[in-house]
Order: structure tokens, then sequence, then C-alpha cells
């Protein structure tokens, strides 16, 4: 509780931008930032040190700024990081009660022997994050935890989220030579969520991102961050395609996406000749571009979800879907494509512009004092509710 009254040190770690901020409580722990900086790092891609030496350069002066406009010295950091090379295991436990009650050291041992089986199999990875997804109690799944009712056998799932080793090491290398120790990481995967649920009040709910180069998809089951998965493609690979039928460069293709409108029946419309050396003029279609856009879309949309046997036992839920798009021009011009493969479900487009960019540090700073009533391992203040009693002590 005291060391949540101090003023903490964050940064979230993004490929084109660091944020790093000096947020601290009041009375009831409310969170507020009361410092802050940014930055344009390099030798940092996805998340992972790629050069440890600049990127210790950059980041003590950094630092050091933000220790000198504070008049502060920190000796840890909390840290969002925006990687997406990790792993997301999901595994159930089981308990046969014969009509018992259902005991809170019933949960200690699912919990313990679950994550103790799963870390003698993945010895080169650590645990980041871990949720509660699913309680089931014979065979009825049950809203909130268990403890105190009846049954004969009793299910419970989690979700791990996982590391590798030697990238927490390269972290903690990085800090430590900034005189800095980690306090605490979380996923950006998992504070976008958590965007979601506060903004939309809504806590069930698919995040698609559609990158340049790669595409993830997320999924929130009652607030539990419950799966993640990450696809080799992006955007960039419908532009490849229209370059590799048309005949035509990236950079052109580029031009001619932003400049024209693909919302159209006039199948007789044609690509300006201005997009065109003087001798190399070709008769292009509109449509035939919109075509080949159509066709890839269809096939990206087909194997993120349509055709993701992870998501089959969806497809029959109400599930709302959040699209974001990191290509803005691909998104202007063929966005009613995207939309048009999704009639069955609520299509909702976020719009990062719109977005406080701090909101990830601030939604850091709550988790640090109120945790999250899904996840298994939450930072916790001295009034614990019986959730928070029972987990906080689990996983040290």
């Amino acid at each position: 509780m005291n060391k949540l009254k101090k003023k903490n040190l964050y940064i979230e770690i993004n490929d084109k931008s660091f944020l790093i901020a000096i947020g601290e409580y009041d009375d009831e722990l409310n969170f507020k930032i009361i410092e802050h900086e940014s930055y344009s790092p390099s030798g940092f891609n996805n998340g992972k040190v790629r050069n440890l030496e600049t990127t210790v350069e950059n980041l003590k002066k950094v630092v050091k700024k933000i220790e000198n406009k504070s008049n502060l010295l920190f000796s840890e950091i909390n840290i969002i990081i925006n990687q997406t090379d990790f792993d997301c295991i999901n595994i159930s436990g089981f308990k046969k009660l014969n009509g018992n009650q259902i005991l809170s050291d019933d949960i200690s041992y699912i919990l313990n022997d679950v994550k103790s089986k799963l870390l003698e199999s993945e010895k080169d990875k650590t645990i980041i994050h871990l949720f509660n997804t699913k309680y089931l109690l014979d065979n009825k799944q049950i809203k909130n935890l268990p403890i105190g009712l009846y049954g004969d056998f009793y299910s419970h799932q989690l979700t791990f989220f996982l590391i590798k080793n030697n990238e927490l090491k390269n972290l903690k290398t990085l800090f430590n030579k900034c005189n800095l120790g980690i306090n605490k990481i979380i996923l950006k995967n998992f504070s976008d969520g958590i965007k979601i649920i506060n903004n939309f009040k809504n806590d069930t709910f698919i995040k698609i991102k559609i990158g340049k180069s790669e595409s993830t998809l997320s999924f929130f089951f009652e607030s539990a961050f419950c799966f993640f998965q990450k696809f080799n493609f992006g955007s960039d690979i419908i532009l490849k395609d229209i370059s590799k039928v048309c005949s035509l460069e990236i950079s052109t293709i580029q031009k001619i996406i932003s400049e024209t409108s693909f919302e159209i029946s006039d199948k007789n419309l044609y690509v300006d000749k201005k997009y065109f050396a003087e001798n190399s003029y070709r008769k292009i279609s509109l449509n035939h571009i919109m075509e080949i856009s159509s066709a890839r879309i269809e096939e990206i949309i087909n194997i993120i979800f349509n055709k993701n046997k992870n998501l089959y036992d969806l497809k029959d839920k109400e599930v709302d879907l959040y699209f974001e798009f990191e290509d803005k021009n691909v998104f202007n011009k063929f966005h009613f494509i995207f939309k048009n493969n999704f009639k069955k479900y609520k299509f909702n487009i976020l719009k990062p512009k719109e977005e406080d960019p701090l909101e990830s540090i601030k939604i850091f700073g709550q988790l640090l004092s109120k945790g999250w009533a899904k996840e298994a391992i939450p930072f916790v203040n001295k009034k614990k509710s019986l959730i928070s009693r029972i987990f906080s002590g689990l996983f040290e």
C-alpha cells in the first residue's frame, strides 16, 4: 500500500514511439499521470531489444529528462510491451467433488497443479499473464468463482500468456543498465482489450488488427483475455496482389488507391493515364482492381475468422467485432469490403487518433492498485476481496 502511494515510473514500448510517464495515487488509489515524455526509439522491433547499446543510450537520456523534470529518482519501472511473439495456452484443471462443497483449497490446488505442469513443459518461458477463463460445475458454466457450492465434478479453465526467457532477460539487462529494476510487465494487447471494455462497456468481444505485414486476433470473454493468434500477413498483401496482376509498382498502386474512389458500379471507368509513363499506358479498369482486392480481403477474413478452427465455438454466439487498421489508406478505400464480409456480426472500427495516447499507462496504473477481476496474479491493496485473498499468494 505504501509503495502504491509513491510516484511510480511507467514505459510503453512501441516500435515507432516510446511513452514514459510518472504516475501517482490519491488516498482512494485513483491514478493520475503527473509527468510524461515521448521519444522515437531505435534498437527495438516488435517489442524486442535488437540493439542493446543504442537502446540503452536513448533510454538513459529520456529517463534522466523525466527525472530532472520531476526532481525524482526511480529504481523500478513498469513496462507495457507491444509484442506479438508470445504464447497463449489454455489449460483446464479438474476436481472430483462427489457431492461435496468447493473450497478455496480446491481452487488453490487446481491452479498450482496446472501452473507447475505448464512451467515444467515450458522451461524456456516465463508467465506474463494468467487469467481465470471459465468455471464449469457439473458441466454447467458458472459466471463467478463457485466457492461454497456443491457438486460432483468441477473444471477450471486457465489462460496463460508466456514470453521467452531470453527476451525477458534482454529487457532486464536493458533497464538494469539504466539503473532500473522491472516491477511488472503487461502486454499491450491486454491493455488494448481493457480500453474496449472501458470505452464500449462490452466484456466479450473479438478485436482484429490488420497491420501492414502482420495481423492479430484477440478474444476477451467476460473480461478474461482468453485467446490470441498472430498471422504473418497484413494489408500489404492486397497491394502486392494488385501490383502483380496489373504489372505496376507498389508505389504506383498506393497513389492510385489514395486518389481513387472504389465504391462505384461503373465498370467502364479506368485508371487515369497520369499514373503511367508515356509509353507504358494500359487500360486497367477500376473494377478489376476492386475485384483483386475483394478476393484477397475475403481470403484474409476466411483465414483470420470465418474458417479459423480456433473460433468454431463462437460461430453461434453474439460476439461484437472491433477492427483496427494500420494502413489508413487501405482502410479508407476498402473498409466497405471488410464490412460486407461481416454482415452477421456487429462491425466496429477503432480510431486510434481519437484515443488518449497515455490511456494504456493510465490503465496500467489502475491495474497495479486494484488488479483485474479475471487475472489470477493481481496486484492488490490491503482491502482485498475474497477472490483477491485466494489468488494473491498463489503464484509468488
